[in-house]
This record gives structure tokens, C-alpha cells and sequence, in this order.
């Protein structure tokens, strides 16, 4: 009987705890969130990938510096270049609204420009110099080149 009674003043005294522990610092109330907007930026680099002070490099910042504000995607592959076309048709049916070609040596260039051609709704920002096409822009190396990619990206966006 004494067990008992132990036990039962045991267990008020756990749900009193309990209470008031959960009283004492109530849920935070939830915050509206941004919702993701529909725009995928994907770079897509060399075999040397995000080396420091690369080309790839500073197009991935500006990439990220355009798409954080934006609650826009951003994402990188490295691939090949021998297996660029590849690269590249995995990102168009990844759905992304803009590639973003960086290599070291332009080899990038003739994938991105067949890609191009083959899909004329398809946006591309290469660094280094492209073709003609209406849906290529190029932007070239230099020490701006993360904010014009940034500032690309986002009129990008702004443009879907």
C-alpha cells in the first residue's frame, strides 16, 4: 500500500514538473518562410572545379551572392570536358533556368553551344567567348566577374 502511494505522489509531482517546465518556455510561434522561387541557376566547371581564384570560382559566388536574396536554387557540377554534352543535358533536364559554363580553357564553349542550338528556350552564361547564339550570353574573366554574374543571375530571374 505504502508503494502505492509513493508511486502516485511520484507521478504528480513528474506531471506538475512537466507542466511547469512547459509552461515555463512556451513554443516559439512559427514564422512565415520565403518560398523557393521557380529558378534553377547550375554551374557547371572543369575538372578543377571550385579552385581558389578560378573563373569557376568567382561565378559560383556571384551565382550564390544572386540566388541567396532571390530564394532562388543554385547548384555545380564538374564534369570533363570530353563529357560536357552529357553534363549539360543532365542539367537542362534537371530543369535549370540558367547554366553557367566556367573553364579553365574554353572547352565548355562548343558543348554549350550545341546545348544552345538544340534548345532554343534554354538560358546559358558562359565565361569566355561564345557564339551568336540569342540564348548564350558570355561574360569574360576579370576581377568584376563575380558581380556580373551576380548581376546576371539576377536578371535572369528577374527575366522567367
Amino acid at each position: 500500500m505504502r508503494s502505492q502511494s509513493v508511486t502516485r505522489v511520484a507521478g504528480t509531482l513528474l506531471l506538475a514538473l512537466l507542466a511547469g517546465c512547459s509552461s515555463a518556455h512556451p513554443a516559439p510561434k512559427p514564422t512565415a518562410t520565403q518560398p523557393f522561387i521557380a529558378f534553377n541557376a547550375c554551374l557547371i566547371t572543369d575538372t578543377t572545379g571550385l579552385a581558389p581564384g578560378s573563373p569557376a570560382t568567382q561565378a559560383w559566388a556571384g551565382t550564390q551572392a544572386a540566388t541567396g536574396p532571390l530564394h532562388a536554387r543554385a547548384g555545380y557540377v564538374t564534369a570533363d570536358p570530353g563529357k560536357a554534352d552529357g553534363a549539360i543535358g543532365g542539367l537542362i533536364l534537371k530543369n535549370c533556368s540558367l547554366i553557367i559554363s566556367a573553364s579553365t580553357d574554353g572547352r565548355f564553349a562548343p558543348a554549350v553551344e550545341a546545348a544552345a542550338k538544340a534548345h532554343p528556350d534554354q538560358h546559358f552564361l558562359i565565361v569566355g567567348t561564345a557564339g551568336p547564339a540569342a540564348n548564350v550570353r558570355s561574360l569574360q574573366p576579370g576581377d568584376d566577374l563575380q558581380e556580373r554574374v551576380r548581376q546576371a543571375v539576377t536578371e535572369s530571374a528577374a527575366g522567367s
